[in-house]
């Protein structure tokens, strides 16, 4: 009714491809600076132990090993270590958001990046394979982004500068609007 609902719905193809156009812009980027990424690489996590018939856990299942923590992998980040870079959109219009939302923009990208970094101990898990788990998170109505992201687009922009001579401030530009773009040219199709 609000037109707000594009933004918000978790089902659909609007949110897989807007996802998948962020994530390849980041993996082109990176591409781009040098830093040999790969798109959605399996094998991260490690497989839990089984203890009798069921797993460490307590459950039937595990499946660590077929999980993806990296939208966007980065064989070597920060102090040599590789990163997994998950992205994911988010809404201050969602259910349980809007009141919180106007009180503080940054909110939702915020509330959004903790709860990547804790679903399924997802970050924990990373840390014990020595992989950095990093949620990049974009508002859909601004196109702000988390704490985590700014921080990783300035590191990308230094690479990509440092590769090709390009002001760092121009590099950081491009990537940031880049990815800005596809938010606001999705809501529009």
């Amino acid at each position: 009714r609000f037109g707000d609902h594009c933004l918000t719905c978790s089902v659909g193809g609007d949110r897989t491809k807007r996802h998948n156009l962020i994530r390849n812009k980041v993996y082109h980027f990176s591409q781009s600076a040098g830093l040999n990424p790969e798109l959605e690489r399996t094998g991260l996590l490690q497989p839990r132990p089984i203890l009798g018939s069921v797993q460490e856990s307590g459950a039937e299942r595990d499946n660590n090993a077929e999980r993806r923590p990296a939208d966007v992998y980065i064989p070597r980040w920060r102090r040599g270590t590789p990163a997994a870079f998950d992205l994911a959109v988010t809404s201050g219009l969602r259910r349980g958001m809007v009141k919180e939302s106007t009180k503080d923009g940054t909110l939702a990208v915020k509330s959004y990046e903790t709860k990547k970094r804790t679903y399924l101990d997802t970050e924990t898990l990373c840390q014990d394979e020595g992989i950095q788990f990093i949620p990049l998170i974009c508002e859909a109505n601004g196109g702000g982004w988390g704490p985590a992201a700014q921080v990783v687009w300035r590191e990308l922009a230094k690479y990509k500068s440092s590769m090709t001579g390009e002001s760092h401030s121009i590099t950081a530009t491009h990537l940031f609007y880049g990815a800005h773009h596809i938010i606001t040219f999705i809501q529009v199709m």
